[in-house]
């Protein structure tokens, strides 16, 4: 069995624009830095059946939200940019909504950004 959240997250990994910052999924990590630049995989749900032939689903449609956090804004930015271009050579294209605001309680600026994509045609071993 596949799983697109780890494709996801080895991409990210390999990018070396990105290699100065911890990645992981689900939640930031506790024990990180407060200062420490990060970007967490959030999966907005699970894997979802599309593009049908025979009635039966030919491929999966994934939704992750990727949440980057540092304590300076550019860089904020930068990070998104570069992790916007990893998403879109996986095939993902970014959707409405995320989020784009500074966090005085935790002195970070945060950029989440929603993206979408999907397995390729005939391949829904996720």
């Amino acid at each position: 069995m596949s799983d697109m959240l780890t494709e996801v997250w080895m991409a990210l990994s390999d990018a070396p624009e990105l290699a100065d910052i911890t990645i992981k999924s689900f939640e930031r990590p506790e024990a990180l830095a407060d200062d420490a630049p990060s970007l967490v995989i959030v999966p907005m749900g699970p894997p979802e059946q599309v593009i049908f032939g025979s009635g039966k689903p030919l491929a999966k449609r994934f939704s992750y939200q990727l949440n980057i956090e540092t304590s300076d804004r550019m860089l904020t930015k930068n990070l998104a940019k570069q992790t916007e271009i990893v998403m879109r050579k996986l095939g993902f294209y970014q959707e409405a909504g995320g989020l784009d605001e500074y966090f005085s309680e935790t002195k970070r600026y945060v950029d989440a950004r929603r993206y979408t994509g999907r397995s390729p045609l005939y391949d829904e071993n996720y």
